[in-house]
């Protein structure tokens, strides 16, 4: 038997997932929410966790966690809001709010073609999506207006602030941003679709203010969003989000399908390009081979605003982690664009 906070039951409802290290429930009892239980040998390793997850639903009641749809606030993601107790009165999970027909932000990055939506063909979206994010002339703006939500909802957790408005003291950083970590739903809200991103496994974060820092045993790493850096702070995850943008939008990783030319020779390890600063468009461009920047997709880098192209170098290929941009100032730099009615979306870029 499980119990809140307020040592009130809770009821596990059907399973809506499951990984190593705990299972994801729908509440039985409020199905707007769900219930992630731990499994024990995880909280025995990661000794911190029950700590952490109580902090941080503390913060959840005093700090601004939602953006507005219309009149409509959607939480930034899988933020425990209640805490949830075994038979003992050991915190082993917590509840959260569930988010409806999401689908893998991997999927939309991937979507070249019709198959990348292909295991959500049971789906009630599944048109839409596959309409709204493949990669092609009438997807990009869907994928720049998914990139500004991202930058939004990202800029919530790394500059925290209370429902009025005033600072927070507290840094929250994650260390493994990756897109199988972030859920993106097309939800209806007051007649109008809009495009919803949900960031899972908060119970990540790393918290630190001046008096200390309380972070995972065993924080998890994903090589391709790695930063090529110490020291894990917001601005390691400000790389690893980046490389999500360029992603995005020029359906590339970053430094991926670059050949070395003199210095630079290895054209198979991505790690060494990353560590080198080897960025198509960056200073070391010099070394690598002509057909990198005659890559269609790398070569429509040329094609972005000048804001944002500043925003990409300095992310990718500034010898200071500190001068990687902000959430704020990508989600202005999105938005620039979008407003922008001189930017005709169909033919912005070269397509293979």
């Amino acid at each position: 038997m499980y119990t809140n906070s307020r040592n009130q039951s809770i009821r596990l409802g059907n399973e809506l997932g499951k990984g190593g290290a705990a299972t994801v429930y729908l509440n039985a009892l409020d199905k707007t929410k769900a219930v992630k239980i731990f499994k024990p040998d995880f909280l025995s390793k990661e000794i911190t966790l029950a700590k952490r997850i109580e902090q941080l639903n503390k913060l959840s009641s005093v700090a601004s966690l939602t953006i507005n749809f219309g009149k409509i606030p959607k939480s930034v993601g899988s933020w425990p809001l209640d805490l949830v107790r075994d038979r003992l009165g050991r915190t082993v999970g917590f509840t959260m709010d569930t988010v409806n027909n999401g689908i893998d932000l991997t999927q939309i990055i991937m979507a070249r073609d019709n198959s990348a939506f292909f295991k959500y063909r049971n789906r009630p979206n599944y048109t839409q999506w596959r309409d709204s994010f493949l990669y092609y002339p009438g997807g990009l703006k869907n994928r720049f207006i998914l990139a500004y939500y991202l930058s939004l909802f990202f800029d919530k957790i790394y500059n925290l602030r209370d429902h009025r408005g005033v600072e927070i003291d507290l840094e929250l950083c994650n260390f493994d941003i990756k897109p199988n970590n972030i859920l993106v739903a097309i939800d209806k809200i007051e007649g109008n679709s809009h495009i919803v991103p949900y960031i899972l496994d908060l119970d990540n974060l790393t918290l630190k203010n001046k008096s200390g820092i309380l972070a995972p045993v065993h924080p998890q790493f994903t090589p391709e969003y790695k930063a090529p850096e110490g020291p894990l702070n917001k601005f390691y995850d400000y790389y690893s989000l980046a490389v999500i943008f360029y992603q995005l939008i020029f359906d590339i990783h970053p430094f991926m399908a670059i050949q070395g030319g003199t210095r630079f020779t290895d054209g198979t390890e991505m790690d060494f390009f990353v560590k080198n600063k080897c960025f198509p468009w960056g200073h070391n461009r010099k070394f690598l081979s002509k057909m990198t920047q005659d890559d269609i997709r790398h070569g429509n880098f040329q094609r972005i605003s000048s804001e944002l192209q500043i925003l990409f170098l300095r992310s990718f290929d500034s010898d200071s982690p500190s001068l990687r941009p902000s959430m704020n100032e990508w989600s202005k730099a999105f938005l620039s664009i979008l407003n922008n009615r001189s930017v005709n979306f169909e033919r912005i870029f070269v397509f293979p």
